[in-house]
């Protein structure tokens, strides 16, 4: 069955004598009832004083008024609703707080809490505050080589700075005169190209352009210095040009694609480790290498950077990646390979002789230059080195 329900007040009970009368039994109770007094009501009145709007970037002050707290010590709680943009507020303090106005995309409300505790009392008032805010473009940068050499990978590494982390697209075009460049990666930051052959020196401009959501972007360009000096251009296809095979005999090497062949048969001079570096310098002060280390039969290779003193001396960092390649017969010289693409230098190697068989490494083995490799030569220590055939093949 439905009814109706109402308020019923809070009552207090005194004397009164009510009879109800239930067959065969009667029953007395004795009430009387009036309304409970209600709780005086509080003299606090609280206000958050704060601008209506206020633009990125912007100081501003806001403060909490307190009325009716009767000279009683009072303490405030601030605090920021929301999460994205956050306004730096400090959680406790003092009446008075200057704030600065966060930076962000676009406009939005922030949000403004405070508490005011007074005794055992505490009321809490909000503020909306209009943040009036742009969303800038992106800043673009380009951090590249600003000179190379015909035939030469040139990295471009581009970096748009945005606020609040946007994504953000990126395309890179040539712009201006000069012999016309494929960019490998023309829609990301990090991109490259292959410096074109040339009857001489050219210059090449390049430009990056990034932009975010919001439809903001910018621009900016670099510039490169190409050199084509003519005694060293690149090897036709499948030519093949002889080196010198000694040892300690540095052997200049052409622009370009190339593949570089040859054996290497190690002797040990005493009972300890003999050392073979294969050593390709790419400019005046740095190289890298391909390092064999035998002591007896056994094998290891690794590889590392150098570095050249100003008397002319390698030296090399320690190896940190050391691959055994174990037993090795001494009476089987070791042949390699070294491919290059004008900057990274691959290498593949196994028994002289028998390239086809040659086993798989269980990774690829790169040296890593920062010029193009400008000259081969091979150093032993240790020990005896007898060199087979060197040639380039123009690929």
């Amino acid at each position: 069955m439905g009814g109706i329900v109402r308020a019923i007040p809070r009552v207090r009970c005194y004397h009164a004598l009510v009879k109800l009368r239930f067959a065969p039994v009667s029953l007395l109770f004795l009430f009387a009832c009036g309304k409970e007094p209600e709780a005086p009501a509080s003299k606090l009145r609280v206000e958050l004083r704060a601008p209506t709007s206020v633009r990125e970037g912007e100081r501003f002050d806001v403060e909490c008024v307190v009325q009716g707290a009767d000279g009683q010590s009072i303490e405030y709680a601030w605090s920021h609703l929301g999460v994205q943009p956050r306004l730096d507020v400090q959680s406790s303090g003092a009446a008075k707080q200057s704030l600065v106005a966060p930076e962000w995309i676009g406009p939005v409300d922030l949000m403004l809490e405070v508490t005011a505790r007074v005794g055992a009392e505490s009321l809490s008032t909000q503020q909306t505050i209009r943040l009036e805010a742009v969303d800038n473009p992106p800043t673009a940068e380009i951090a590249s080589i600003p000179r190379c050499e015909c035939g030469e990978m040139v990295p471009l590494t581009g970096q748009a700075h945005n606020e609040r982390l946007q994504e953000v697209q990126a395309s890179w075009r040539q712009v201006g005169s000069g012999p016309r460049v494929v960019i490998d990666g023309a829609d990301r930051l990090q991109a490259f190209f292959l410096a074109p052959e040339h009857d001489g020196p050219y210059s090449l401009d390049l430009e990056l352009t990034v932009r975010d959501a919001g439809g903001g972007e910018s621009r900016v360009r670099h510039h490169v210095d190409v050199a084509c000096d003519p005694g060293n251009v690149p090897l036709p296809k499948d030519q093949e040009l002889e080196l010198v095979a000694r040892t300690g005999t540095n052997n200049i090497l052409p622009r370009g694609r190339w593949l570089l062949a040859g054996s290497l048969e190690l002797a040990a001079t005493g009972d300890g480790p003999m050392e073979a570096l294969l050593r390709f310098d790419s400019a005046r002060g740095t190289g890298a290498a391909l390092k064999l280390v035998k002591q007896q039969d056994e094998l290891q290779m690794s590889t590392t950077t150098l570095a050249m003193s100003p008397e002319g001396v390698w030296h090399e960092p320690e190896f940190k990646r050391v691959m055994p390649l174990g037993p090795w017969p001494a009476q089987v010289p070791l042949g390699f390979e070294f491919e290059s693409d004008g900057r990274e230098v691959r290498l593949r190697f196994g028994p002289a002789g028998a390239r086809a068989e040659w086993p798989e490494l269980p990774f690829d083995v790169f040296l890593l230059l920062d010029q193009r490799p400008r000259d081969f030569a091979i150093d032993v220590i240790g020990g005896s080195a007898k060199l087979g055939r060197l040639s380039l093949r123009g690929m």
